[in-house]
């Protein structure tokens, strides 16, 4: 299912919050639009990913036949549903990843009507790809156990080091590296915060994995994403999202969020009940994580998994199987020559001046 979001948080914030990201970033945010990274650098390979503002490619970089993915956003889009602060900080969150979890951006650039960003290859594909594919649509435990604590290592990272609420983990924006690791990707619903105090009222997320007090636009800050990770554990497991509806009616998705116990299935151990149960408290102030991430760490559902390995890879991916015949298959499948990429004329282009300097980023110079 597509994201909602309501942009009224964004009006009244986009430019000081932009002017605040750049101040935060440690190298110097100029706009590099004159330098040497632009569309002509890069060759198509063809479509990889869409999403609701703009397409995914894999392209290879002309003096290097390095491969990456590029996503293409347009401009008009993005100050239509004011998003230019949103999107802002996922270039900022990107360039300034430090972490095995989180994807890495390597350029950005920009054109009158389009926006560019080349990250990361990141060959294995989506989360939920991997998941339709495993028999009953589910992971071992063991498989649930080391995803989890992945994702929690890079969740830590995003909200301790770059104060940000990811606000949209979902299957479909984990990525699988070929060595059977996870990485966050797409941070275009993101939020950045100054301390924990902060709550923000923007309706925002993917219908089955939102939280309840986003729902209630009660105010919602960094747990909610603890929320969605104890919808991603559930799914893992069991196969389907805990409140989903068979005929995706967002209504009743939104009322059994809101209304609406657990129910488990038999085969599923106490230990991840009892994570889940915690993670998905209606009460922001009750969940598991809302004081520290060390409460989900040390969580007797994670008692097997030594924190120290995970970070450093030292760990075979339990889910390599998996990932080594979506490979196997992607490279029996035909081939797609480089090809020159170009912009779409468009008959309208929205006013952008200055709400997108210091966009352009060259990842080399720093």
């Amino acid at each position: 299912m597509g994201n909602c979001f309501n942009s009224d948080e964004n009006c009244k914030t986009s430019i000081k919050s932009l002017k605040k990201i750049d101040q935060m970033q440690t190298q110097s945010n100029q706009d590099l639009d004159a330098n040497k990274i632009t569309l002509k650098d890069f060759l198509g390979l063809g479509q990889i990913g869409r999403g609701q503002f703009g397409k995914v490619l894999k392209v290879k970089m002309k003096n290097n036949n390095q491969e990456y993915a590029m996503k293409i956003i347009k401009k008009a889009d993005i100050i239509q549903y004011g998003l230019v602060e949103h999107t802002m900080l996922e270039k900022s969150v990107l360039i300034r990843s430090k972490n095995p979890f989180v994807v890495k951006l390597k350029y950005s650039f920009q054109t009158d009507q389009k926006l560019y960003l080349v990250m990361e290859l990141v060959t294995g594909g989506q989360l939920s790809k991997l998941l339709s594919k495993q028999r009953e649509k589910r992971f071992t435990q063991f498989q649930a156990q080391f995803c989890a604590a992945e994702i929690v290592l890079g969740l830590q990272y995003i909200h301790e080091t770059l104060k940000v609420i990811y606000r949209d983990l979902k299957p479909d924006n984990i990525l699988v590296t070929s060595d059977g690791h996870l990485k966050l990707t797409d941070f275009g619903l993101s939020k950045q915060y100054d301390s924990q105090d902060m709550k923000f009222f923007t309706f925002v997320g993917t219908p089955e994995y939102i939280a309840p007090e986003i729902l209630l636009k009660s105010g919602h800050n960094s747990s909610v994403d603890w929320w969605s990770l104890g919808i991603l554990l559930y799914e893992m497991l069991v196969g389907y999202t805990p409140f989903r509806d068979r005929s995706n009616n967002l209504r009743v998705i939104e009322n059994k969020i809101i209304q609406n116990g657990l129910i488990f299935p038999d085969f599923i151990s106490t230990e991840a009940k009892d994570i889940i149960q915690l993670l998905l408290n209606k009460d922001p102030h009750q969940r598991l994580g809302s004081r520290s991430t060390d409460q989900i760490k040390n969580h007797l559902f994670f008692s097997q998994i030594n924190w120290d390995d995970i970070f450093n890879l030292r760990i075979k991916s339990p889910i390599l199987d998996g990932v080594t015949k979506i490979l196997e298959q992607q490279q029996t499948e035909n081939q797609i020559l480089p090809k020159k990429i170009f912009e779409t004329p468009q008959s309208q282009i929205g006013q952008t001046d200055g709400q997108f300097e210091g966009f352009s980023v060259d990842r080399d110079e720093f």
